[in-house]
């Protein structure tokens, strides 16, 4: 008798102790765009501030972005469609020249993606000063060493 009494108290005390933690990590939670991977406004800021841009620097660096994230949005809508398309193949079991097709050109649109971002970050780095392409190139031989993390 007992034990099961010490049972139910601790089958009582654990589900307040499941509650407490599920209340604390849902009132607790950091904002979202935190943290790694976070969202472009956040990635801008930590560039802006670790490599210590001055005024004109910013500018010229919003520009870029602006100018990089219409190319983007062109690019992954032309990636959607594409892959739209070769989703739709899937009804049609007899065209696989068609497919071949289509991955071959999500393929070029992907390479595009990458030449975009490289593009981009070499504009980057060309505003920054001596001290500032230090900085750069430490900051993003960190994040691809990140990258190469997740895989």
């Amino acid at each position: 008798m007992n034990q099961i009494k010490s049972f139910k108290v601790l089958v009582i005390v654990l589900a307040i102790m499941n509650v407490s933690l599920l209340a604390i990590m849902w009132f607790h939670r950091p904002p979202m765009g935190e943290g790694p991977g976070g969202r472009p406004n956040d990635m801008n800021r930590f560039l802006v501030h670790e490599l210590k841009l001055n005024e004109i620097q910013r500018q010229q660096f919003d520009s870029l972005f602006e100018e990089h994230q219409q190319n983007l949005e062109k690019i992954k809508i032309s990636g959607r469609d594409l892959h739209d398309l070769l989703f739709d193949e899937l009804k049609n079991t007899n065209s696989t020249n068609k497919s071949d097709s289509l991955i071959s050109l999500i393929g070029e649109n992907r390479k595009s993606g990458e030449k975009a971002l490289f593009d981009h970050l070499l504009k980057v780095r060309s505003l920054c000063d001596e001290k500032q392409k230090h900085d750069f190139d430490r900051i993003i031989k960190g994040a691809m060493g990140r990258m190469g993390e997740r895989k």
